[in-house]
C-alpha cells in the first residue's frame, strides 16, 4: 500500500496520438473486483507494462476511498505470470503478498489455467509473434468468459503498432522498477529500461487486442 501515499489520479498522463485524453479512453474501469494479470518471460520484462499496473493499482485505491467508510488495509489482486526460473518480486508496484508473483511453465494450456485460477480480467501479454496456441476447450471457454480486456505492452515500452501511451513521473516509480531488477538479479545497478527520451517521465505505450489475439501470445 506504499503507493497510497506517493501516487493519485493526477500522478498519470494518458494520450492517443499525441493528445491528452481521459483515463477511461483508453484503459478499463476498476473496481475491488476487478483482478489484472500481466504475463512475461523474464523476471523484469513485465516492468514494460509498470505503469498500466500502477495506474490500475491506484484506480483500485481511489475505488476503496469512495465506497468505504472506514480506513482499509489491503492490496489489490494484481498478479504476474512468469515463465522464467528467474522471477522478480513486483511488490513494489502494490503486486503482493508475493503467492501473486506466479512461476509458470512455459506452456500455453498451463500458463492459462494459472490465468483461470486467479480470475483474471484485465490481462497483458508481451509483443511477441502470434502463434496459434494448443489450448483444451474447457480451459478456452474458461477464458472467454471471465477476460475481460487485453493488451499487448512491451518490455521496452513501445509495442509495434502502439495505440496509446501512459506516462507518469520517473521518481519515485524509477526507484521501484530498480527494486524490481533487484529482486532477480541481486544488483542494485541492474539495467532498467529509459522507458522514453524525456528526463521527467516514464512513457510506455500499449495496444488493445481480443481474446483470441492475446491467447495467440502465449506461451512466451
Amino acid at each position: 500500500m506504499h503507493t497510497t501515499k506517493e501516487l493519485d489520479s493526477t500522478s498519470f498522463e494518458y494520450q492517443v496520438n499525441g493528445d491528452v485524453v481521459p483515463r477511461d479512453t483508453v484503459m478499463p474501469s476498476v473496481t475491488s473486483n476487478d483482478r489484472v494479470g500481466v504475463v512475461m518471460g523474464t523476471g523484469a520484462g513485465g516492468l514494460g507494462a509498470g505503469n498500466f499496473i500502477l495506474s490500475c493499482v491506484t484506480a483500485f485505491y481511489d475505488y476503496l476511498r469512495e465506497t468505504r467508510e472506514e480506513d482499509f488495509f489491503e492490496y489489490p489482486d494484481y498478479y504476474t505470470f512468469q515463465t522464467t526460473s528467474e522471477p522478480a518480486d513486483y511488490r513494489m508496484l502494490d503486486v503482493y503478498p508475493d503467492h501473486k508473483n506466479v512461476t509458470v511453465e512455459s506452456d500455453v494450456e498451463r500458463l492459462l489455467r494459472a490465468i483461470n485460477d486467479r480470475a483474471i480480467t484485465t490481462l497483458l501479454v508481451p509483443d511477441v509473434p502470434p502463434t496459434s496456441p494448443d489450448v483444451e476447450n474447457i480451459t478456452l471457454q474458461s477464458a472467454h468468459r471471465r477476460i475481460d480486456h487485453c493488451y499487448v505492452y512491451a518490455p521496452d515500452g513501445r509495442p509495434s503498432n502502439g495505440e496509446f501511451s501512459v506516462r507518469q513521473r520517473r521518481q519515485p516509480a524509477r526507484e521501484w522498477f530498480e527494486t524490481t531488477v533487484e529482486s532477480v538479479t541481486g544488483d542494485s545497478e541492474g539495467s532498467v529500461p529509459s522507458f522514453g527520451s524525456n528526463d521527467n517521465w516514464i512513457v510506455q505505450q500499449f495496444r488493445q487486442v481480443s481474446v483470441e489475439q492475446a491467447l495467440e501470445r502465449l506461451p512466451i
